[in-house]
This record gives C-alpha cells, sequence and structure tokens, in this order.
C-alpha cells in the first residue's frame, strides 16, 4: 500500500471516503471474536484483531488528506460478539489513526445475529460513541422521518443521519 500516489476516489472527485469496518465485510471479520479465530498476531484480544484494520486505515490516511471515515459495528447482536465496549476502544483508536466520522452500524457479522430493531436501535449506539469518544458520528438504521432526524442531531446523538423514506 505504501506505493499509492493518490487514491483512486480522489482522481473520481470523491470529497469524503468511508472504510467499511463492518456488516460483516472483510475488516470487520478481523474485528469481531465471532469471526477472527487466528492464533496469530491478527487474532485473539482486541488489541490484536484491531490491527490489521489499524493498518489498512492508517495506510488510507498518509495518502487522504480529505475527511475520512470508518464504519465500525457497536455490537454483533450475538453472545460471545463484538460489544459496545468493544466499540469504543476501536474508535478512539481510529481517531487516533486520523479518522474524522464514524457511521454507526450493528448486526449482520454472521447470519445467527438477533436484532433489536426499532425507530432508534443504533441511535443509542451512536450516543455513546459520539459524546464518549468525542467523535463525529453517522446513524441510519430506520430511520424514516425528519422528526427523527431533529430529535436525534438535536439531542447532540448523532451529527448526521441516514434518511430511508418509507416505500
Amino acid at each position: 500500500m505504501t506505493s499509492w500516489k493518490r487514491p483512486e476516489a480522489e482522481a473520481c472527485g470523491f470529497d469524503m471516503l468511508v472504510v467499511e469496518m463492518g456488516r460483516g465485510y472483510l475488516l470487520g471479520t478481523f474485528l469481531s471474536p465471532l469471526t477472527n479465530l487466528r492464533s496469530d498476531g491478527y487474532g485473539g484480544s482486541l488489541r490484536r484483531r484491531m490491527r490489521f484494520p489499524l493498518e489498512v486505515f492508517g495506510a488510507l490516511r498518509r495518502v487522504w488528506d480529505k475527511p475520512l471515515g470508518a464504519a465500525v459495528c457497536a455490537t454483533d447482536w450475538q453472545s460471545g460478539g463484538t460489544s459496545i465496549e468493544d466499540a469504543l476502544v476501536v474508535v478512539n483508536e481510529l481517531k487516533s489513526h486520523g479518522c474524522d466520522f464514524v457511521e454507526v452500524t450493528a448486526g449482520w457479522t454472521t447470519p445467527n445475529f438477533k436484532p433489536l430493531y426499532d425507530p432508534y436501535f443504533i441511535t443509542s449506539y451512536s450516543d455513546r460513541i459520539r459524546n464518549e469518544c468525542a467523535i463525529a458520528t453517522v446513524v441510519g438504521g430506520s430511520i424514516t422521518t425528519t422528526d427523527r432526524i431533529n430529535t436525534i442531531v438535536a439531542g447532540g446523538r448523532a451529527d448526521l443521519c441516514i434518511f430511508r423514506p418509507p416505500a
């Protein structure tokens, strides 16, 4: 990765990037104890499980001078999986690596997750991450009205919301 001159995203005109570290994608599988079964320096403790995602994020941060965020799973919604406490540690590490904002996600790490859906199902996680880590957050989920967006943002629970209008 050190041979990169500039990300292709810049050539395409993007103004910001989000590194996907949740939803069961590659970097998220390193972070979750449910999917990272490695016994080398990239598995085991949370510190070791964070190593590869932080290396990827750091490499991108070195060549990307625009806003750079990460999508982070706040909970796997499964016994033995990622907890909000784990997510707080990950987000603080990302922040120390130059992360500008976090998109808070939940679940989808394995097919066995048990979601707890309600209109604000990710907002409580965003609230903790935003306020305990002092970093901007983006929250999605079932945010289907502008009133919900106003409530979340005005309450200091997130900085941006992903709007999903009713079908």
